[in-house]
């Protein structure tokens, strides 16, 4: 089960689709790299691409339709439709006192971690430790104590 940002999902959308030219593209140094070398069986090059062009693409394209077709958009999702402004829940900014330090941590999609940005993926440990939780909740991770401070539910652009 992925669960991904509509923004998420149509992007996941474009990389699907981005395959097939991505395989266009493959194909076509193929054919060039077959006018510089007619001996294939000496050509690393053209090996190498047609493994690409024949197998991993075509497996990328496979895994990618998949994880589409089996995402669970975070807006559709009941918990976010409802949010009580009380629950960490996919979608929500939680701001959490980590061992004395405030921090302020967004969840979102299977994928779309960036802790850089303050952003978990749902299947972090430490955003698997917050969901559920409520305000005033405390939470052990890591020997380390929670405490849960707001929650809002996260607005796309």
């Amino acid at each position: 089960m992925c669960y991904i940002t509509r923004n998420g999902y149509e992007e996941l959308y474009r990389s699907f689709l981005n395959v097939d030219n991505e395989i266009l593209e493959t194909n076509k140094k193929i054919g060039e790299s077959v006018k510089l070398d007619n001996d294939l069986r000496e050509n690393p090059e053209f090996m190498q691409l047609r493994v690409k062009a024949m197998y991993e693409l075509p497996k990328k394209k496979e895994k990618l339709w998949k994880k589409y077709k089996d995402a669970i958009i975070i807006e559709d999702m009941d918990s976010y439709k409802k949010f009580d402004g009380q629950t960490v829940i996919i979608g929500s900014i939680v701001e959490i006192d980590f061992g004395g330090e405030k921090c302020t941590y967004t969840i979102l999609g299977t994928d779309e971690g960036n802790l850089e940005e303050g952003v978990l993926s749902c299947d972090a440990p430490i955003a698997k430790a917050l969901i559920g939780k409520h305000v005033g909740d405390t939470v052990i991770f890591n020997d380390v104590m929670i405490l849960i401070l707001t929650i809002e539910k996260y607005a796309w652009q």
